[in-house]
């Protein structure tokens, strides 16, 4: 049975999903060009059409997660709770309607073997508490936070506490409503920040 042509584009897209989802179920180590192929019904030669190798597929699935599954930060500030509120409410139900995303952002096998993937992620890391901890400094000069926290270590506990909600939410099997757990995380974040 012949398999349809398919351009480069549409093909790359559909390489990823099945690149993730292998990610997802059976780790780093498990996912193989050969793999990829075989779950698009398509020869290992056939995919090289559309990938160099397997650490181009890689550094395309890190772009294609960084890009369409991590969310920007808030740029309206005004109220600095609803704000970090609805960034991590974005994030979560992002992850939440792809799970195999956080497989890739949490997987510390790929940053180990390519580098270039974690300086990447460490790049938008850095961007998003740099980010956060700018909010902050405003929301202290308008008198919404306390002054004495400092707004770079609480951008870390607030991003730290987003990864941990993310990696218990992994290990109960994704099964819950990671976007429910937003509202009580996100309270006891804040009245740490009000109350500093």
């Amino acid at each position: 049975m012949a398999t349809e042509r398919k351009n480069t584009q549409t093909r790359r897209e559909e390489a990823l999903i099945v690149a993730m989802t292998i990610i997802h179920k059976e780790g780093i180590h498990n996912l193989t060009l050969r793999r990829v192929a075989e779950g698009l019904g398509i020869s290992e030669a056939a995919l090289f059409r559309h990938f160099k190798d397997k650490e181009d597929l890689i550094d395309l699935l890190a772009s294609k997660v960084f890009d369409q599954y991590m969310v920007k930060e808030p740029e309206d500030v005004e109220d600095l709770a609803a704000s970090l509120l609805r960034m991590m409410k974005s994030q979560f139900a992002s992850f939440q309607e792809r799970p195999e995303a956080t497989s890739v952002l949490f997987q510390e096998d790929i940053f180990r073997e390519y580098p270039a993937v974690r300086a990447r992620f460490d790049v938008r890391r850095h961007q998003r508490a740099d980010r956060i901890a700018r909010m902050i400094k405003n929301a202290q000069a308008r008198g919404q936070a306390g002054t004495t926290i400092d707004p770079e270590v609480f951008a870390l506990i607030y991003m730290g506490a987003m990864r941990i909600a993310v990696l218990e939410w992994r290990s109960e099997g994704c099964a819950s409503d990671l976007v429910g757990k937003a509202d009580t995380l996100h309270a006891h974040l804040v009245r740490i920040l009000r109350e500093a």
